[in-house]
């Protein structure tokens, strides 16, 4: 169900950003509101619902780190409270995902109260950490009361998870967007039509701006993940070299004036230039040990690839899949907008200079 979704909200995404009307035009105005609304929303349910795990997470976040606070998703009773020898309060809590997982929560008087406010049975966000037991856990803080969407709890990122959303599908696009420069180079020294290689450049140059976008956010990322913007991890390192490869090409696109020639030789560094990018961004990063997720020495392939069921829940891979599906949108607008730019410039150099 996770790839299916993955994979529905790109291609998706690819055929009504390649099918709608002759490219080269402009979008109509249907297709353009919903681009905009779909971003939109990627945007708001990327950033604001509250992170809400289980009571596994945690356990086992406990288990590892006894003062780490978690945010869980539970439901509490505090008609049922007790008060325990220390003179705090211990309320039962059921987990709102596992019904037969139950814990009782200490908390001090601002959060017992909290919790009495919300009632019983409701669902609430509390974060926690272990106590004396896997059966008693701190109450410090309620976040949310019957929060109408939360996304998952995953250890180790927490709040940073929340990249992913823009992260990862710039990546991905990007990828794609190197992939439809390569085929209608193809196109274009088999026909020798320049509008062919008009969308070849269209494609990459909007492909090497969601690059430098996926450079970028996994910069941040990296800067609270592991301390630093740049680590010189085997993923970052080869994104770096991908974007090398394609400034390399824009650079022999300026660097030659006649049009036929110029598309000619970017048509075929565009080719061999694709034949590294399945390399640098697929395999080499795998290779190599490294921080990201997926690298040699990495006993999982992160949280979206995981085969894992519970790795990544319905709410994330709903999210996941509209984001693949906005920035593939967004990626065939801006591609549309350098086309006709790049045939505006033509017709302009086309026309004769007066005297």
């Amino acid at each position: 169900m996770k790839f299916a979704l993955m994979l529905g909200g790109t291609l998706l995404g690819v055929f009504l950003g390649l099918f709608p009307g002759p490219f080269g035009r402009p979008k109509p105005l249907w297709w353009r509101i919903l681009a905009i609304s779909v971003v939109a929303a990627t945007t708001i349910l990327g950033l604001l619902p509250p992170i809400g795990g289980s009571m596994t997470d945690a356990v086992i976040q406990g288990r590892a780190d006894s003062t780490k606070s978690v945010p869980v998703y539970i439901r509490t009773q505090p008609s049922k409270a007790v008060a325990d020898e220390h003179g705090t309060v211990l309320i039962p809590a059921t987990d709102a995902r596992a019904s037969n997982v139950r814990v009782m929560l200490r908390a001090f008087a601002p959060v017992a109260q909290e919790l009495r406010d919300a009632g019983d049975e409701t669902a609430v966000i509390v974060h926690v950490r272990r106590a004396e037991s896997d059966l008693v856990f701190q109450a410090d803080a309620v976040v949310a009361v019957d929060p109408l969407i939360t996304l998952p709890y995953i250890m180790g990122l927490e709040e940073r998870a929340r990249i992913i959303f823009f992260h990862v599908p710039m990546s991905w696009v990007a990828v794609i967007a190197y992939l439809i420069a390569m085929i209608f180079a193809v196109r274009f020294l088999r026909t020798r039509d320049l509008q062919h290689d008009d969308m070849s450049m269209a494609a990459a140059s909007v492909g090497t701006l969601y690059a430098i976008l996926a450079t970028v956010t996994g910069a941040v990322w990296a800067k609270f993940n592991w301390g630093s913007f740049w680590n010189w991890d085997p993923r970052e390192t080869s994104i770096f070299v991908l974007l090398l490869v394609y400034a390399a090409y824009f650079l022999l696109r300026n660097s030659i004036d006649d049009p036929d020639r110029r598309a000619r030789l970017s048509a075929a560094y565009s080719i061999v230039a694709f034949v590294t990018v399945p390399f640098l961004i697929f395999i080499l990063p795998r290779l190599l040990p490294g921080l990201h997720p997926g690298s040699s020495d990495d006993s999982n392939v992160g949280p979206l690839l995981s085969p894992r069921s519970d790795a990544i829940n319905p709410t994330k891979q709903l999210l996941f899949g509209l984001s693949l599906f906005s920035f593939t949108l967004i990626y065939f607008w801006l591609m549309n907008l350098r086309v006709r730019l790049a045939r505006v410039q033509r017709s302009v150099n086309a026309l004769p200079e007066k005297s």
